[in-house]
């Protein structure tokens, strides 16, 4: 204010006479401006979020009902994230080809499969979350056409799945994050046929326990030779076993035990359609099966350690005392299911008694007066005693579902107490069925 902040005080002055001591310039007015307005767009620009460029890395578009919706489906199903929160997604990748792998993991197993996309952009890959992204895939409107764009935006990856007026978008993590498997060294391999592995699979898992002591009897062991797998399951207390022819045959195989672990034996159960060939490959560690036609793969670990001896379990039936006997499978099958309504609740057993062409099964609830009985025809060799044993009627009714035919054949040995009863199919004689008796 010139002379007027040099006398002091202003207050002293009027407006009037601070007009008169100095004149405000233009020149200072447009100064004064162009200052304010910078002040201003500073201010707006601290005030206004900044958007980031977002980057598309990878774009697809699919059809509801197609092959990829059928991936997804098929490798959600084993992406469960018990262990770690990583395993509930699902790794996505794109090659230069066009074909979209699909791949779950729990760090233990590792399940993929491929599909091909007609119409895509980029290549890459990243990781969503396997139970929000398949539900969203398969609630598409039917022969709907669905877009997938997986973006960046720096930091944070993000996917739109747009259909019509839907969409969704979801947080993606990135595919560093994913565990990556060791490759099943291609040391040895062989290929076999759904048809047989599957119903033998079907059949002994079934008996493998899930947590037992004695860690090889949670598995099913695979013995191999030139021509065949030995397939065997056991929990101490019963055995199954059946017989699958193998071709295409490379690397040492004969002589090796393969232990699969029981989670993994009910993922190829699941995962395998009849009618196709899959080629197994395995090293020292690990085991891998692809199913070419489906373009599906599971990898895993196998157990360490050898298979008890259950050759030594078979009964060897030779010499006198050793008594057969034919029965009608499904009606024995019935009758044993009838009987055990009324069993020892804790026990669950039920008695034999064998005489005259005749198989007498009886169910007493202990405490009580309450018990069953029924009556099968069998078939039984001239001139034999009185046979008598006593089973645990659920494991006894799961080894006759076990085989297959209509006539299953009952060997046991009438001179020895409670001897273990070995059961043959007519149909199958590679299949075989051995059930230890329960104490009285």
């Amino acid at each position: 204010l010139g002379n007027v902040s040099d006398s002091g005080s202003l207050s002293r002055y009027s407006k009037s006479t601070v007009r008169r001591h100095r004149r405000v310039s233009h020149f200072e007015v447009e100064f004064a401006t162009y200052l304010m307005g910078t002040c201003i767009i500073k201010l707006r620009r601290k005030l206004t979020p900044r958007t980031k460029e977002t980057t598309v890395m990878m774009e697809f578009t699919f059809k509801s009902s197609s092959s990829f919706t059928d991936a997804i489906t098929f490798v959600a199903a084993h992406a469960k994230g018990s262990i770690a929160p990583i395993h509930k997604y699902l790794l996505l990748q794109i090659a230069e080809s066009g074909v979209l792998s699909v791949q779950a993991t729990n760090g233990g197993f590792f399940a993929t499969r491929m599909t091909r996309m007609d119409s895509f952009n980029g290549t890459g890959s990243i990781c969503v979350d396997a139970a929000k992204f398949n539900a969203i895939v398969h609630s598409m409107p039917v022969d709907a056409i669905a877009t997938v764009k997986f973006c960046s935006d720096g930091n944070k990856l993000s996917g739109v799945v747009q259909a019509g007026r839907s969409r969704f978008q979801l947080v993606c993590l990135s595919a560093d994050e994913f565990p990556q498997p060791e490759i099943c060294n291609n040391t040895s391999r062989f290929s076999i046929q759904s048809s047989d592995l599957i119903p033998t699979l079907t059949r002994l898992n079934r008996m493998v326990p899930a947590n037992d002591c004695r860690h090889t009897l949670n598995s099913i062991c695979v013995e191999l030779d030139e021509t065949r797998a030995v397939v065997v399951a056991s929990d101490g207390m019963r055995l199954a076993k059946g017989e699958i022819p193998i071709s295409s045959i490379s690397g040492d195989v004969r002589g090796r035990q393969l232990l699969i672990p029981k989670q993994q034996v009910q993922q190829i159960i699941s995962m395998t359609k009849l009618g196709c060939e899959l080629v197994v490959l395995f090293d020292t560690s690990r085991l891998a099966i692809i199913c070419p036609v489906y373009g599906w793969r599971l990898q895993f670990s196998l157990l360490e350690g050898k298979y008890p001896n259950w050759q030594r379990v078979i009964p060897s039936p030779s010499g006198h005392g050793w008594a057969d006997l034919g029965v009608d499978r499904e009606y024995f099958i019935s009758c044993l299911e009838r009987a055990k309504i009324l069993a020892d609740g804790r026990k669950q057993t039920v008695r034999f008694q064998v005489q005259a062409g005749e198989i007498t099964i009886s169910s007493k609830n202990e405490g009580s007066d309450e018990g069953a009985t029924e009556i099968v025809p069998c078939k039984m060799p001239s001139g034999l005693d009185r046979v008598s044993a006593i089973f645990n009627v659920g494991y006894l009714v799961d080894a006759l579902r076990g085989l297959s035919g209509a006539i299953v054949n009952l060997t046991i040995d009438t001179s020895e107490q409670n001897s273990a009863v070995l059961m043959r199919s007519e149909t199958d004689i590679t299949a075989l069925q051995v059930l230890a008796q329960v104490k009285a």
